[in-house]
């Protein structure tokens, strides 16, 4: 298939000789990736070359500027000495001033000052295809079928046409591929996915989860804030009541009642937990920090968060679970050490050993709900919590080494 700019290309070099870059168009940047694309399809020939060319250096540069902008009949007086052996070759001095005068400048600059470089261009040759292609083209199609090509004996280059039967037309993107890996393996856990709203309440991003009021991550410096609040809709007596007694503070309700972008997907643990008591969920979802954009960090990306809350749940079941979690996920080797997060005890950090690295790397965060966190959401059964970065993994096993090339 090619475009409407590409057609224009093959029209413009269709007599059959071959066409300098520079002679097809003014751009370019845009006829080198053009006729690239269409040797690549193998509609034209493609050749590379190099030429020399001499050209001034940055002094040499910076003398011509200095001559070029002085006035007829200045004193030499003030003028670089490396300036005046020239001005007397190109015959430019009568006695100790400086003559306009119409002379070899840049022949004399080029000698002193002249610097060779190579050139590179390049050239191009329409094939018998690229006119057939011309013959037949209608805009947005590409009308060549691969059965008039077999029939033809047309051979394009970097494709056996006689292996090709379908042609798929789009790609899925690395983001979603992973996703739907890393649900499969959630499904045949007998895991339930979670959804939810970006955004929510501070009062299940944060309250719930037993995070003080005055803790550094619900700051503006961290957290994207909506200028409007929110009624609660529910009794959180026992969410002031846990916060009161543990942290020492007075609770405020209008804090809990501030809209946020979600800054985890355990927010929807919070609500699931709260109104389901049990069971095992999963969700791959986009969560929000107020954070500067670099190589490795986003302001917004994707959390990969689960939960188990069963009878059987305890360290050693979650333990158990992880390590059957990532050996799926493709992970042969992890290890554990402990850690701290606000509403898990006890909690750990998982690092999983990468042999194309050969070295151990973080890859997730796991642990067991505080007490607090469970009688806030009404939890009778212990409940185990795990969660990894979607974009962090997919650099790790796909030698992606800045975050950014996931979305440019």
């Amino acid at each position: 298939m090619i475009n409407r700019s590409e057609y224009n290309f093959l029209l413009k070099i269709s007599n059959g000789q071959w066409w300098k870059d520079s002679d097809i168009d003014s751009n370019l940047d845009f006829v080198r990736r053009t006729g690239y694309f269409l040797s690549r399809k193998g509609l034209v020939e493609m050749q590379e070359h190099i030429s020399q060319k001499v050209e001034l250096d940055k002094r040499g540069l910076e003398a011509k500027q200095i001559i070029l902008g002085l006035e007829d009949g200045t004193d030499i007086q003030n003028i670089p000495s490396y300036i005046i052996g020239i001005l007397k070759e190109s015959g430019m001095l009568e006695g100790r001033k400086f003559r306009k005068i119409d002379t070899n400048l840049d022949q004399v600059l080029l000698r002193r000052f002249g610097k060779v470089i190579d050139e590179k261009y390049y050239s191009y040759r329409i094939t018998d295809l690229g006119k057939k292609m011309i013959d037949s083209w209608k805009e947005g199609v590409y009308i060549i079928s691969i059965d008039s090509l077999k029939s033809q004996n047309i051979q394009i280059p970097y494709i056996d046409v006689n292996t090709i039967e379908t042609v798929n037309i789009s790609r899925t993107h690395i983001i979603t591929r992973w996703k739907r890996k890393i649900a499969k393996i959630f499904y045949e856990l007998g895991f339930k996915e979670m959804n939810g709203d970006y955004i929510q309440m501070s009062l299940w991003n944060f309250d719930a989860l037993f995070q003080p009021q005055d803790h550094p991550s619900r700051e503006l410096a961290d957290t994207f804030y909506l200028s409007r609040k929110r009624k609660t809709g529910i009794d959180t007596s026992i969410i002031q009541k846990e916060h009161q007694e543990y942290w020492r503070y007075e609770w405020d309700i209008s804090e809990a009642e501030k809209l946020v972008l979600r800054t985890h997907t355990t927010t929807l643990s919070a609500i699931t937990l709260y109104k389901n008591k049990h069971g095992k969920y999963f969700s791959i979802g986009k969560v929000f920090r107020n954070e500067a954009i670099d190589y490795k960090h986003l302001a917004e990306f994707h959390q990969i968060e689960g939960i188990i809350a069963d009878t059987s749940m305890n360290f050693n079941y979650l333990l158990g679970f992880l390590e059957e979690f990532y050996k799926r996920l493709g992970l042969e080797r992890i290890r554990f050490r402990p850690s701290y997060f606000p509403y898990t005890e006890p909690s750990l950090e998982i690092e999983a050993y990468f042999p194309q690295k050969d070295a151990w790397i973080e890859v997730g965060g796991a642990g067991i709900f505080r007490e607090q966190v469970s009688r806030i959401l009404g939890c009778v059964y212990p409940v185990g919590a795990f969660g990894l970065s979607l974009e962090r993994t997919i650099m790790l096993f796909e030698g992606i080494e800045d975050i950014r090339s996931l979305y440019d």
